[in-house]
This record gives structure tokens, C-alpha cells and sequence, in this order.
């Protein structure tokens, strides 16, 4: 398994702060939280909706 790259942690805190000024900005400016959070997420629309989970009884034990 290959080691992963040293990541530079106080220039990675730096962009995710000013990230969250822009959406800050975004708000403020009445953009809706939705279309922010759209863009943010890692997951694709719908995928909670339509995701399952193939052991889903053994989970809730039943």
C-alpha cells in the first residue's frame, strides 16, 4: 500500500476556511442552502433516497 502524501495541514485549513467564507458570502447574498450543500456534497442527488443496504434485516435484527 502505497503512503499517502504528507499534506500540508495549515494550507489545507487556510482553504477550507476561506471555502466556508465564500459560502458564508453565498448566503448572505441569498443564494439558497441547498444548491451549496449540492455542490459541497461528496454524494450524488438522490443517493440516500435510493441507496440500499443489502443486509438490512440482519442489521435491525430481524
Amino acid at each position: 500500500m502505497k503512503q499517502p502524501k504528507n499534506i500540508d495541514l495549515k494550507s489545507r485549513a487556510a482553504e477550507k476556511m476561506a471555502s466556508r467564507r465564500e459560502d458564508r458570502l453565498r448566503l448572505e447574498n441569498g443564494e439558497k442552502p441547498e444548491v451549496i450543500q449540492r455542490e459541497n456534497s461528496i454524494f450524488p442527488p438522490g443517493y440516500f433516497e435510493n441507496h440500499r443496504i443489502i443486509n438490512f434485516a440482519s442489521v435491525i435484527g430481524k
